[in-house]
């Protein structure tokens, strides 16, 4: 395994030890990858919701294009629907990841 040099601040230190006192990680390192992995998944799902909606996008376009089109009379919602959708597609997805890594 790789060894890095890390900075923290004097909370994020302490936030480290109280998490390392109470058992629930062994030692530092497993603090930091735990919260990488967090972090790893966060970046994932921000990136699957991007491209989500880049293809609702290309989605709508390609339809207007088409001749396609919609009347909205309630913007507000009209993207709760959107964020709806996009937020089941990613909770399946995610499903669908954690399912194969098992």
């Amino acid at each position: 395994m790789a060894t890095r040099n890390v900075n923290l601040t004097p909370a994020l230190d302490s936030f480290v030890a109280d998490l390392i006192e109470s058992g629930a990680y062994q030692n530092a390192s497993e603090v930091v990858r735990a919260g990488l992995r967090l972090l790893e998944a966060e970046q994932a799902e921000r990136a699957a919701k991007l491209d989500l909606l880049r293809k609702a996008v290309q989605e709508g376009w390609d339809s207007f294009d088409r001749g396609a089109g919609v009347v909205v009379r309630d913007i507000d919602a009209f993207f709760a629907e959107i964020d709806n959708e996009i937020e089941t597609e990613v909770a399946a997805e995610e499903a669908a990841r954690s399912a194969a890594a098992e």
